[in-house]
């Protein structure tokens, strides 16, 4: 187990990294419209929907230039990546007790990025109208970094759990 803990903020690196990646698809009967990043999350982004070689279409699959629509910024989103930097800066220390900060912090993180998803969804189902039925997949990116802040989360216990009092051998 020592070599993974000397490799605990690769944890949270990655997870800095996977927010630059597709986090969520958003498609519309079937067809992807767009992939949005989980940076693109924090900082809101514009979609507009295509046709299937590009061009731009609205509802009634006719071209129209001006049916954009915005994806707000996500406060959800913006606290899992501070929570991931905290993590990251924290686990560069190995003492005891930002050990157990940094296992608070990785499960904020996880309990962010669902409460993300949720936010989402629900956002996603009202924007539904006639038959056109917007709906989201979570890429691999979301998925790994909820998997990999538990992961940090469950060494980050085992620095804090070796880093206890000395083990006496009763036998000898």
């Amino acid at each position: 187990m020592e070599p993974i803990k000397k490799f605990s903020p690769a944890f949270y690196g990655v997870i800095v990294i996977l927010f630059f990646l597709p986090f969520v698809n958003l498609s519309c009967g079937g067809q992807t419209i767009m992939s949005v990043t989980g940076f693109q999350l924090i900082t809101g982004t514009e979609i507009s929907p295509t046709g299937m070689f590009g061009e731009e279409m609205n509802t009634t699959n006719e071209l129209n230039p001006d049916q954009k629509k915005e994806i707000e910024s996500q406060p959800l989103a913006l606290f899992a990546f501070v929570a991931a930097i905290i993590g990251l800066i924290l686990s560069f220390f190995k003492m005891r007790i930002l050990s157990l900060s940094n296992i608070v912090i990785s499960i904020v993180g996880v309990v962010f990025l669902i409460l993300l998803k949720v936010n989402l969804d629900g956002d996603a189902s009202l924007n539904v109208s006639g038959q056109n039925v917007i709906t989201l997949d979570y890429q691999f990116a979301y998925w790994l970094s909820i998997i990999l802040f538990v992961a940090a989360a469950f060494v980050q216990w085992k620095i804090f759990a070796d880093d206890g009092p000395a083990k006496v051998n009763v036998l000898g």
